[in-house]
């Protein structure tokens, strides 16, 4: 993609170069990158488009012809699963005259793919299967199957990523932390928070990657966590860390009691702890002692995001009769909505002209860690 033009190219440069400092001497990003739709755009074609992105759950597809679609930068993307329960990538368009071919965001396919503006039918797999009224020269069939992409699963996710030339899905989680005792592709989900937020999607990122606004602005997890014992772990595809819960408290919820089995049965120390983690450049996982919350952050404009909240608890809590996850879905929808009026706060203020890089706080290493490799990204395109 050709560079964006900006006559403060040289200033945003600098500035960028400032956020890659150590934290002790960074400042953070500058607010071209909240409020310029230029490096939006860039960043759907360039960011977005070269990275592995979470687009699901695998009990999202459970039987032949299930199906999820997702926005990617300027893409609809289609995962199917066929009838021999392998999963398909495809860029969502007939290959007749481009009609986008499915436009739910999830549903199940009733044997085949079909467009519906000239009935051209495509197998599961994505195969040309026919055209009304074929002629010779549709050519041959494997030269009209649908453009395919690259998909793989990992700890129940479905990742799909639009580069040809993609680096390994399990060079992204060989450098993560080994989440096996977790259990994370067995989750089933209990229930699903969806938001829109006048913010952009990387404050809504910064924001997940620190508790120093906890104290003031969340005082039902200030008084279960103990916001001082929180770890820090980075590569060049998330950062993180765990958080210690304070005595007398099993897991994050209005009452601070667990609400379904233990992910971990035999936990130890993990009995106590919450990890979250920021999969760059959007996924956000948050792991209990007995659910998996995740959060995932999707662009719709430079000041505006979608943001999907979903709440997983192992398969055996759903069989108590007790069970009810109410608790923690009120938990993290008052958690959520105080996150998102600070955003948009800071939204608005970064579109101030009073508005200017500051320091970070030593307990914003994760907030730090975010900008940095997002700047890193950046820096090419702006001055090169």
């Amino acid at each position: 993609m050709q560079q964006p033009s900006n006559s403060n190219e040289q200033a945003l440069a600098a500035a960028l170069e400032r956020t890659r400092a150590p934290l002790d001497a960074a400042r953070t990003l500058p607010s071209a990158v909240f409020t310029d739709p230029r490096w939006l755009a860039l960043e759907g074609a360039e960011l977005f488009a070269r990275r592995w992105i979470a687009v699901g759950r695998e009990e999202d597809l459970p039987d032949a012809g299930s199906f999820l679609t997702q926005t990617i930068g300027s893409e609809r993307v289609l995962v199917v699963r066929d009838h021999d329960r392998a999963l398909h990538a495809f860029y969502n368009v007939c290959r007749h005259r481009g009609a986008r071919l499915v436009e739910e965001e999830c549903g199940r396919l009733r044997g085949a793919i079909a467009c519906p503006y000239h009935a051209w039918t495509y197998a599961l797999d994505g195969s040309f299967r026919r055209a009304p009224s074929s002629h010779p020269q549709h050519g041959d069939a494997r030269s009209l199957a649908l453009a395919k992409l690259s998909h793989g699963m990992r700890e129940g996710f479905v990742f799909v990523n639009l580069d040809p030339q993609a680096q390994a899905l399990d060079d992204l989680f060989g450098a993560l932390p080994d989440f096996a005792r977790y259990r994370l592709p067995e989750l089933r989900r209990a229930c699903r928070l969806d938001y829109e937020i006048g913010a952009n999607w990387k404050i809504v990122c910064e924001n997940y990657s620190e508790c120093y606004h906890c104290p003031g602005v969340h005082p039902q997890l200030n008084r279960i966590a103990d916001l001082a014992s929180g770890g820090f772990e980075e590569s060049a595809s998330f950062n993180g860390g765990p958080m210690r819960l304070r005595p007398g408290f099993e897991t994050m919820s209005m009452s601070g009691r667990a609400i379904g089995a233990r992910l971990c049965p035999d936990s130890g120390a993990d009995a106590s702890l919450a990890h979250y983690y920021l999969v760059y450049p959007n996924l956000m996982l948050g792991i209990h002692p007995d659910y998996l919350v995740t959060h995932v952050v999707w662009p719709i404009a430079v000041d505006r995001s979608r943001i999907k909240c979903e709440i997983f608890f192992a398969p055996e809590a759903f069989d108590a009769p007790a069970f009810d996850p109410g608790e923690v879905r009120e938990f993290w929808d008052l958690t959520n909505r105080q996150d998102w009026a600070l955003c948009e706060r800071v939204q608005r203020g970064a579109a101030s002209r009073g508005y200017l890089p500051g320091p970070y706080h030593p307990s914003e290493r994760c907030v730090h860690a975010f900008d940095r490799w997002y700047a890193g990204w950046l820096l090419p395109f702006v001055a090169g």
